[in-house]
């Protein structure tokens, strides 16, 4: 069921895009961050997780890709969802790489109720995965055609 644009408030069409722009400056600033740090790696994050996440952890190539992959992934999306260009793609791309975050440490019962991150106790739902599920719902929706340059590329594919 496709819901047209028209039929929703302006608050929900302002509502979906400050929530598209937030996501989006969290990821920019997330990425750029990481690109300006002269040491970071996620090597640390993912030397604690499991499966084939560790073995990426343990491999100097396939981290360094990781490393690349995810600063330059969060800086570009950040910057495509902020103003609105290919803005279901990059919805799409970032729930991928939220995805990758998420199952790399998911936050899974393993000893019961203790705390475990810096932020608390969590158990299966997580800021991450929370994230990961707002940007599905602004990828639902066509923001980029509400405020964005995706008008313009509507504009430039129909000429």
């Amino acid at each position: 069921m496709k819901i047209e644009m028209t039929r929703l408030t302006g608050w929900q069409k302002t509502v979906l895009v400050v929530l598209r722009f937030a996501i989006g400056w969290h990821f920019f600033y997330q990425g750029f961050g990481k690109l300006v740090s002269v040491s970071w790696s996620s090597e640390g994050y993912l030397g604690a997780s499991w499966g084939p996440f560790l073995r990426v952890a343990e491999n100097p190539t396939l981290l360094s890709i990781a490393d690349q992959a995810t600063m330059w992934g969060l800086t570009i999306l950040g910057v495509l969802l902020m103003v609105g260009l290919f803005t279901r793609f990059a919805a799409v791309m970032g729930v991928g790489l939220l995805l990758m975050i998420y199952l790399a440490i998911p936050p899974l019962d393993y000893t019961g109720f203790v705390f475990s991150t810096s932020q608390g106790s969590e158990l299966y739902v997580d800021k991450t995965l929370i994230e990961l599920l707002a940007l599905i719902v602004v990828g639902s929706f066509d923001t980029g055609r509400i405020i964005g340059l995706d008008i313009w590329v509507r504009y430039w594919r129909a000429r």
